[in-house]
């Protein structure tokens, strides 16, 4: 089912959505602090999402000079869905790149930020160990751990006191 100017609505909500996951990642990007403690880095990830998008581009070129020659039958909407696949790619190596940090303003883990205000509690469970009680949004208590390196064990201790009110 084609909508205005062979734009389907499914194509028009994947735009949206994908415009609005990538504004939100750089958001969290810029917005939250400088990081006090980088924990890990998803590489793995990221060169995995980084293949994505040249995989996608390419679709992208490729359904655009279909377009340009005017076999566009339904390349609108293949151009607009690349465009999402690419929005969803740079969004997902924004976040394995940020995979876990202790930021000024909160904590980054796996891709989502509680700020220190959403932070109910934490323990030590190892030496290395730390687990938040945080505030989640659909549930009332979720655990999050982080492991750390031994050295910084001081210094994300500082920073949690300093940020916690318990």
């Amino acid at each position: 089912m084609s909508g205005f100017y062979g734009f389907s609505i499914f194509a028009i909500v994947l735009f949206i959505l994908g415009t609005r996951m990538l504004l939100k990642d750089l958001y969290t990007f810029y917005i939250h602090g400088k990081s006090i403690l980088k924990v890990e880095k998803g590489i793995g990830l990221a060169i995995f999402w980084l293949g994505s998008i040249i995989v996608w581009c390419l679709l992208l070129r490729q359904s655009v000079k279909l377009y340009v020659r005017h076999e566009n039958n339904g390349i609108i909407n293949n151009i607009v869905t690349n465009i999402f696949w690419i929005e969803f790619s740079v969004s997902n190596i924004i976040k394995s790149l940020r995979s876990s940090e202790i930021r000024e303003n909160g904590i980054y883990i796996l891709g989502d930020f509680y700020k220190w205000s959403k932070v109910k509690s934490y323990n030590w469970i190892s030496p290395n160990i730390i687990e938040f009680k945080v505030k989640a949004f659909f549930k009332s208590n979720s655990s999050l751990e982080l492991t750390i390196n031994e050295e910084v064990k001081g210094e994300v201790e500082e920073v949690i006191q300093k940020n916690i009110e318990l």
